[in-house]
Order: structure tokens, then sequence, then C-alpha cells
């Protein structure tokens, strides 16, 4: 008998997989398993071995399955081995039995690499603004710019002069000026 089997993981800090959980119910999913936490290996592990052949692993994304492209492939592969099947909600071209162009299955794989990075790029940068680093470039404007800026624009010097004094540009001078943090 053939069974569907859903699974996912979730793939930023404030994801909520009980919509994910009731989309693969609803795609027919009869035991959906959630991956959370530091137990998401051994969630997927113990999902992946309680399927038998001519079972359906079902996900609503392809990168709810596999934290990387690499990982995702030989899990494929692997359940495709042992005759399992592998159906994607939102990515019907990545599905067992189906027969996509070589372009397509490209396209997704790319398009699942792509989403991996941006997850990643945003916890990073998450986890940064935590630990109370200030994100994106620096400054070119140091305390020391600023007051010598303050102290040129007292003596009506212009925002062109003062940049070009100080080796900044004008745009960069008169933000700073405008500044009420600064």
């Amino acid at each position: 008998m053939t069974r569907v089997v859903g699974y996912s993981r979730p793939l930023g800090v404030d994801d909520d997989l009980e919509a994910d959980a009731a989309a693969l119910r609803a795609a027919g999913a009869m035991v959906v398993h959630l991956g959370l936490g530091d137990r998401k290996d051994r969630v997927l592990r113990s999902c992946l071995d309680e399927l038998s052949a001519g079972d359906v692993l079902v996900v609503s994304r392809a990168i709810r399955l596999s934290p990387s492209l690499t990982h995702f492939v030989s899990t494929v592969a692997e359940m495709g081995g042992r005759g399992v099947d592998f159906r994607s909600i939102a990515e019907p071209e990545l599905s067992a039995g189906s027969r996509p162009t070589t372009t397509e299955m490209y396209t997704s794989l790319e398009s699942m690499r792509c989403e991996l990075i941006s997850i990643r790029t945003r916890a990073g940068m998450a986890n940064a603004a935590a630990a109370g680093r200030k994100l994106g470039r620096p400054s070119v404007m140091t305390e020391e710019h600023l007051a010598m800026a303050r102290e040129l624009r007292v003596h009506g010097r212009s925002i062109a002069h003062i940049g070009q004094v100080l080796g900044i540009s004008a745009s960069t001078v008169r933000r700073a000026l405008l500044d009420p943090v600064s």
C-alpha cells in the first residue's frame, strides 16, 4: 500500500511550520514529520528510514528537505534507489515520475541554491545584529571627521569644501551633518 509521508524543516528562526504541515496534509500526507531545533537531521533520518518501496515523501518546497543542494540531490537519489518516490508541491518538475527538460531541472536546482544562499545570508545578518555588530559598509565619516566638519561648517565653509578637505564626498558630509544622531 502506498503511503504519503510529509516532511518539513524550518527555514528561518521565526518560521511557522504549522502552515506548512497543513499544506502537506492537504496534499495527501498521512503522517507529517517536522524537523525542529537541533533534531532536524535525526527527524529526517527517522522519516527516511520509515519509508519503504512504493511510498511517497512529499514536501511543500524542495528547500524544506535539505540544508544544501548536494544533500538534496543525494537524499532524493538514495530514496529513488530504495523505490521511494519524491514529490515537491511547489516544484513539480523536481518530483519523481515527472519528465522535466534539462533546462527546467537546472533552473529549479539553481533557484533552490539561490534561496539557500539567501536564507544563510539573512541568518548571518540576524546573528551579527544580535551580537551588536553594525551591518553594512563601514562609514568613512569617523568621529574626528564629524567634529572637524562641524567646526569648518561653523566657520562658514561649504559642504563641498569640507568634503574636499576631509577627502570625503560632499554627499557623505551632508548626510553626516544632517543626521540628528551624529
